[in-house]
């Protein structure tokens, strides 16, 4: 399945997080998630500024691949069966096809692609102004942060709707780091800290 995903992000603090879920998200039930990320030892996919992941929702499977557009993501799915273990090599014939066609266009070694990683999501949604408000607590590598995100179809009026509502509840506008942004920086501090023993 392929399709255009437009949604605002922004990163929030413990107390804003906590004001938010007061304000909108009290009466909703978390659903937990987890993002098992996939990269080549040489970090092929992030440099080409792609995603690769398998996201595991209560033993359901799902490969997406996320290429950046103009106004969106354009996003890529597929089910699989994995062994979701960190350092576990993904096989070729573990990929779904349309995903498979779009990391060779990319010149992508999809026989190098192995996890390096979770980072599990603690999920809260609720309808909000056409569109789908989301709030995220994160835990991945012994960090934990908060996000908001905004789920819509028409990426102007999502915008203007979700400016107000940051302004509306006192929070600054923060530059948008994706999850797996964060995850990879804090890897990346992993990695060159003093302790970390193991090469990756």
């Amino acid at each position: 399945m392929k399709e255009l995903e437009i949604e605002f992000k922004n990163l929030l603090t413990g107390e804003e997080y906590g004001r938010l879920h007061e304000a909108l998200f009290k009466d909703t039930q978390p659903v937990v998630q987890t993002n098992f990320y996939i990269d080549t030892p040489d970090f092929s996919l992030k440099h080409n500024r792609l995603l690769l992941r398998i996201r595991d929702m209560g033993g359901q499977q799902v490969m997406t691949l996320k290429e950046p557009t103009v106004k969106g993501v354009m996003e890529y799915h597929g089910e699989v069966e994995s062994d979701l273990n960190f350092d576990h090599n993904i096989r070729k014939d573990e990929i779904p096809e349309l995903i498979c066609g779009e990391l060779e266009r990319f010149a992508i070694d999809t026989t190098q692609l192995k996890i390096y990683g979770a980072l599990s999501t603690e999920r809260r949604e609720t309808p909000y102004k056409d569109g789908l408000l989301v709030l995220d607590k994160n835990s991945y590598l012994d960090t934990e942060d908060f996000e908001l995100e905004f789920e819509v179809d028409n990426h102007d009026k999502g915008e203007t709707h979700f400016l107000n509502l940051l302004e509306e509840y006192g929070i600054e506008r923060r530059r948008e780091v994706t999850k797996v942004a964060r995850f990879y920086n804090k890897l990346n501090d992993i990695r060159s800290g003093d302790n970390y023993a193991n090469s990756i």
